[in-house]
């Protein structure tokens, strides 16, 4: 461990400056450390990425407690437009006034009404973001990472983009955080990464970024590689960057990161074990001090030199006060995939203790031995994972315990459903674990504090409420779908995302929630392909029982189907129409088989055991545009322009609207045929012409993968054709190309 201060403040300068802020606080400053104007307006809601300046995720004023917790129903759910690799969410909603303000995994931007869930408006920017991102509200704008190199500001009241600035000119640099906002400026990272298939490709280094609010001109960047060469090797090596929103010290005007790992991890062929990179590789894996208006360094505190594992410490630093050998202490409090919790003192950096949280296995070696498998727990998407909370002098800790399997250059994680999750509370004043509760899923939906609760999610789906005093339990809710975000907190009310499901939603609590909802996908405006078409549905409230024709009870009952007719909802009558228009099922989705094209209405009704409507009914209603399906292939993995390593390299496709058949050489029939993969040469398109390449170029089958083995180092280009029976091309063309660069790096994860 390393630490290091450059700051020196006497006590006369730290009074000299809170009275300075406190002539800010009325008014008497131009608004260099100062809170955007909604922040202060809307303290009490959720007006931050973390509730606060300083992360703690608290929320002490609602009307929600272990006395009405019971009574938590869905008050409404609103569909996430858009997903991407982990789902459709991994963030939380930002609260001001009546307004909910979300960005989901597709970097798509909405504006929903809080008290009913109705949007408000939507900015859709359909890309692709791993996460965690979402987005920071102030000074009328609505901030947030819009694809893989830019940060974007848009009107809070119409989603109309005012600026855009670009912040990476290298390829493989990219940034997905959820920014935060404070003295006029804009906080946000790049990290070594653009997307899934180039994280931590040589040559990328993250940056701490303040862009002015009002243009979005950079004020000042901070490299968090302390390396113009990348510790030595510009062309392998990669790090830092961070994940998470930092916290601000609102009285001194400072600001704390948690930096990412290095790279490559564990090390490649002709560099294992990380030798690629000697030394700690500064900034990684430290907690870092920044003044946050001219971003100069204060201090850093690695906690994780030379880290070979993926080790991030990337959450969200929080800020609190302990009694550090009975002395009151301004502390910062990081976490990270190493498992550990650290509290350092937040003048100087120093560590004051640090706790190992869930599991540890081989965790402490330096180097991996050859030719053996190590299995390290915490693994590449284990330890603490997402965003803590604090209350109290207590620190509530969100744990995953899922292990990595490592050679000195090589890595395998087994998958998620396989690791399981803690949620443990810490006495800040001396790092001793005061309780543990342990969970069957990976606990990756933060902490949250709401008055004498602590709640949590797991990627299986369950939302757990905690007395947060014993840690006992005291409510669990089965949503609809896996779970890897949090919630905001604001009144009666609590605004959770969950991912991971038929229907991604943004999801509303409130006590004496009871009503029977349905929501149903896919959602009005869609265009989907002729053939058939599947309609789920999301209920609330309602218990869905396969009781067809059996004695009514309240609130229990199923669902029925209808395609191009209105729902019956006339009350004590069967909610039947026309043979073929309708169905009846306790099943919460229904395919319809067939569907031509046009323009064609879906609706779903709640209905009583003997099919006759509730009352007052409750029917959801979608109108989708249904086109001619048109055969189409896309490469699902490796991403374009992806970085991977020398020898065999399986390329994955997807095939839509078109029959894989074993048919080769024989007559052709429409949409049907087989798939030619191709290797540094271009897939012939000449309609009726047999598609002929070199040997060892090209190779024909029915199978959505294909393994080339033996690719060398260098840049490489692979494509796959739909091609029909007979080997000809479709007409028009059917073709998916990416590019390569294969080399000893191999690709990672954050």
């Amino acid at each position: 461990m390393q630490v290091k201060s450059k700051l020196f403040v006497s006590i006369a300068g730290i009074l000299l400056l809170s009275f300075f802020l406190v002539l800010s606080s009325t008014g008497c400053s131009s608004g260099s450390r100062s809170a955007p104007p909604e922040v202060t307006k809307y303290a009490r809601d959720w007006p931050l990425p973390d509730k606060d300046y300083s992360n703690t995720r608290a929320a002490t004023n609602p009307a929600i407690n272990s006395k009405n917790v019971s009574s938590l129903g869905v008050a409404w759910a609103f569909p996430i437009p858009g997903s991407g690799l982990f789902g459709s969410c991994s963030t939380n909603p930002i609260v001001m006034g009546q307004t909910v303000y979300f960005q989901d995994l597709a970097n798509n931007i909405i504006a929903l009404d809080f008290k009913t869930g109705a949007l408000k408006w939507k900015q859709m920017y359909n890309g692709s973001n791993i996460g965690p991102n979402g987005v920071a509200v102030g000074w009328g704008k609505v901030f947030a990472t819009v694809d893989p190199y830019h940060i974007a500001a848009l009107d809070t009241n119409s989603g109309k983009e005012l600026w855009r600035t670009r912040i990476s000119d290298v390829a493989s640099v990219g940034t997905d955080i959820q920014p935060t906002v404070y003295g006029g400026k804009v906080f946000t990272s790049t990290v070594p990464g653009a997307g899934a298939g180039n994280f931590y490709a040589g040559g990328g280094a993250g940056y701490l970024y303040a862009l002015d609010q009002a243009t979005g001109k950079v004020v000042w960047n901070w490299n968090t590689v302390d390396s113009e060469n990348i510790w030595g090797n510009k062309a392998v090596n990669s790090g830092g960057g961070a994940w998470y929103s930092p916290a601000v010290d609102v009285i001194t005007g400072n600001i704390f990161w948690g930096i990412g790992n290095p790279a490559p991890f564990p090390g490649t062929r002709d560099f294992p074990n990380g030798t690629s990179r000697p030394g700690p590789n500064l900034y990684c894996n430290s907690m870092v001090s920044l003044d946050s208006g001219t971003g100069k360094l204060l201090w850093y505190n690695q906690v994780a030199p030379h880290d070979i594992r993926d080790w991030d410490f990337q959450i969200a630093p929080i800020l609190a006060k302990a009694t550090i050998k009975g002395t009151p202490t301004d502390i910062v409090i990081g976490a990270g995939k190493m498992g550990k919790v650290v509290a350092f003192h937040r003048q100087t950096g120093a560590q004051i203790w640090s706790t190992k949280v869930g599991k540890h296995e081989n965790d402490e070696q330096l180097e991996f031995p050859a030719n053996q498998t190590t299995t390290v727990f915490p693994g590449i998407f284990g330890g603490v994972e997402t965003p803590m909370a604090y209350a109290d002098g207590v620190v509530y800790v969100p744990v995953v315990n899922l292990a990595t399997d490592f050679t000195p250059s090589s890595l395998k994680t087994p998958p998620f459903t396989d690791g399981t999750g803690e949620l443990l509370a810490i006495d800040v004043s001396t790092g001793n674990v005061l309780w543990d509760k342990q969970m069957s899923s990976l606990n990756v939906g933060g902490a949250t504090v709401v008055n004498d609760l602590v709640f949590t999610a797991t990627y299986e789906g369950i939302i757990y409420a905690f007395d947060r005093k014993t840690g006992d339990q005291v409510w669990t809710f089965k949503a609809p779908g896996g779970i890897n975000a949090w919630p905001a907190v604001v009144g009666d009310t609590i605004v959770w995302p969950v991912g991971i499901g038929a229907i991604p939603s943004l999801i509303a609590f409130r006590p004496g929630a009871t009503s029977p909802m349905v929501n149903i996908s896919p959602e009005s405006g869609t265009k989907v392909p002729s053939g058939d078409l599947k309609v789920s549905a999301q209920v609330f409230n309602f218990n869905v029982a396969n009781k067809l024709g059996q004695p009514n009870a309240v609130k229990e009952g199923h669902l029925h189907y209808f395609m191009d007719v209105d729902a019956p909802t006339a009350q004590g009558k069967p909610a039947v129409t026309a043979s073929g228009t309708y169905t009846a099922t306790s099943d919460t989705s229904y395919v319809w088989t067939n569907v031509n094209p046009g323009t064609h209405t879906l609706s779903v009704e709640l209905v009583n055991n003997d099919h006759t409507p509730l009352n007052p009914p409750v029917v959801a209603k979608n109108t989708v545009t249904v086109i001619p399906a048109t055969p189409a292939v896309s490469i699902t993995f490796p991403a374009n322009n992806a970085s991977v390593s020398a020898g065999d390299i399986l390329i994955s496709v997807k095939v839509s609207s078109f029959s894989l058949v074993n048919k080769i050489g024989q007559p052709n029939a429409l949409n049907e045929g087989h798939l030619i993969y191709f290797k540094d040469v271009e897939a012939p398109t000449v309609a009726g012409q047999p598609v002929i390449t070199a040997a060892g170029t090209s190779v024909a089958t029915v199978a959505t993968s294909y393994n080339w083995p033996g690719v060398s180092q260098g840049t490489h280009t692979f494509s796959v054709a739909l091609v029909n029976n007979d080997n000809t091309p479709l007409n028009p063309a059917v073709v998916a190309k990416i590019n390569l660069t294969v080399s000893a790096v191999g690709q990672g994860g954050p």
